[in-house]
């Protein structure tokens, strides 16, 4: 069969078509993991800034006795955002590597007002990402407005986005909630 310079100018460019479709998928997703992974930005940032010395100016002493939270930590990202009851930080202190230990710092942020008795949280890992640490841990009686530490460590079992959840499922004194939060990393290979 005999092709004809249309047919064949054709056949290129619908297979360029095609390329850069398969290529948006991934490129979505690592740009929304990006975005999300910087938290808020211009005015919302300057609301959120004087919103957080509002609230620590009128926590008063029992801000000043809790554990601060590094700057860089960043929020997880969550369908619920970071709506009370409680809100959740990470800090990842290094670049994630296939086949390194990766150490994630959690931060877990009940809301001052909170009446929280006890906290639940599951972790889960995507796919590409191995979890070293216990996959539960539990929280009973936290104090309001004081942020909870606890760290996790994971293993990049492969480049690319992966992603670690934690969900939290918080008992009040008026029922439970459950939220999910996660946390987007980007592993390259490990270069000797």
């Amino acid at each position: 069969m005999i092709m004809s310079a249309r047919m064949i100018e054709f056949d290129t460019r619908a297979r360029a078509v095609m390329l850069n479709r398969s290529m948006a998928l991934p490129l979505l997703l690592l740009t929304l993991a990006l975005l999300c992974a910087c938290g808020p930005s211009g005015k919302r940032a300057a609301a959120q800034r004087r919103s957080d010395a509002q609230q620590q100016a009128s926590a008063g002493a029992r801000a000043n006795a809790a554990p601060e939270l590094d700057p860089n930590m960043v929020a997880g990202v969550s369908q619920a955002g970071s709506e009370p009851p409680i809100g959740l930080k990470f800090l990842i202190t290094e670049r994630p590597q296939v086949g390194l230990p990766l150490q994630i710092e959690l931060a877990l942020i009940p809301s001052p007002d909170s009446a929280i008795s006890h906290i639940h949280c599951s972790l889960q890992t995507g796919e590409g990402l191995q979890l070293q640490s216990a996959r539960t841990f539990e929280i009973n009686e936290p104090q309001a407005g004081v942020a909870l530490k606890q760290d996790v460590t994971v293993v990049p079992q492969q480049e690319g986005v992966l992603s670690l959840s934690a969900t939290l499922l918080i008992d009040l004194d008026n029922g439970s909630v459950a939220r999910t939060y996660t946390i987007p990393l980007i592993a390259t290979s490990h270069s000797s």
